[in-house]
C-alpha cells in the first residue's frame, strides 16, 4: 500500500510541473528565485525527479526493505515537501531515539525558514518596486498624463507578481501546516527539543503572515487604480 501510495505522489509531482511552467509577467527576480521554486510546485518536481531516480534503484536493487529505501530517496531533498506522514515514517526508520528525530526535523524547519528569509527579501524588492509604480501610475492620472498602454503594461505585471506571490505563499502555508502535524506527532516528547520545533514553526507563521500582510496592502493600492 505503501509504495503503491509513493508512486502515486512522486507521479503527481513529476507531472505537476508539466501543465505549466511559465510565469508570463513574473518580475524574473521572483520567477528565477530559487526561494519561490523551493516552496513552489515546480519545486516538488525537482524533489521528486531526483526522488524517482531512487526509487527506481531501490526496486531494481535488492535492498533488504524496498519501502524504507524509497522512503529514503524520497525524503533527500523534499523534506516534509513530500508530506508529513511520510516525512515522519523516514525519520523514525532513519533515527534510534525521539531526540535525534527532532533534532533533525528542528534542522529541516530552519532550513525552511531560512528560504522564506530569502523569498521575503526578494518579494520585498518587488513589492516596494510595485509601490513607486503605482504612486507614478496615480500622480499621472491626477495630472491627466497618464500613458495609458505602459500604465497597463504595468499593472500587469504588478497583478502577475502579486498572484505569484500569493501562490507560493499558499505552498509555504501547506508546508507549515505539515511541520505541525509533525510536531502534533511529537508533542507527547518534554524538553528542549519540542519546544524549539515549536518555536521555528511559529517562526515560519511569522514570517509567512509578515509578508502576506504586506502582499495585501500592495493588492488593496493597485485595486484602487482605475484607467477605465
Amino acid at each position: 500500500m505503501k509504495q503503491s501510495f509513493f508512486f502515486y505522489w512522486l507521479c503527481l509531482a513529476l507531472l505537476s510541473g508539466c501543465q505549466s511552467t511559465a510565469d508570463n509577467g513574473v518580475d524574473p527576480r521572483l520567477s528565477g528565485s530559487h526561494s519561490a521554486q523551493f516552496f513552489s510546485k515546480s519545486g516538488l518536481q525537482a524533489c521528486g525527479a531526483g526522488a524517482l531516480a531512487g526509487a527506481l534503484a531501490c526496486q531494481l536493487g535488492n535492498p533488504g526493505d524496498k519501502t524504507r529505501c524509497m522512503l529514503a530517496a524520497a525524503a533527500v531533498g523534499c523534506g516534509v515537501g513530500m508530506g508529513a506522514n511520510y516525512y515522519l515514517d523516514h525519520q523514525r526508520a532513519q533515527y534510534a531515539n525521539t531526540e535525534e528525530r527532532l533534532d533533525a526535523a528542528i534542522a529541516d524547519v530552519r532550513k525552511d525558514n531560512q528560504q522564506l528569509q530569502s523569498l521575503t527579501a526578494t518579494a520585498r524588492q518587488v513589492i516596494n518596486d510595485d509601490r513607486q509604480k503605482i504612486k507614478k501610475i496615480k500622480e499621472d492620472i491626477a495630472k491627466n498624463q497618464v500613458q495609458r498602454e505602459q500604465a497597463q503594461q504595468q499593472l500587469a505585471q504588478i497583478d502577475a507578481n502579486t498572484a505569484y506571490l500569493k501562490k507560493t505563499l499558499a505552498e509555504v502555508k501547506s508546508r507549515e501546516q505539515e511541520w505541525q502535524k509533525i510536531a502534533a506527532a511529537e508533542q507527547q516528547t518534554s524538553g528542549t527539543r519540542i519546544d524549539l520545533l515549536n518555536a521555528e514553526i511559529s517562526r515560519m507563521q511569522q514570517q509567512r503572515s509578515q509578508l502576506e500582510s504586506e502582499i495585501d496592502q500592495l493588492y488593496t493600492q493597485r485595486s484602487a487604480i482605475q484607467l477605465g
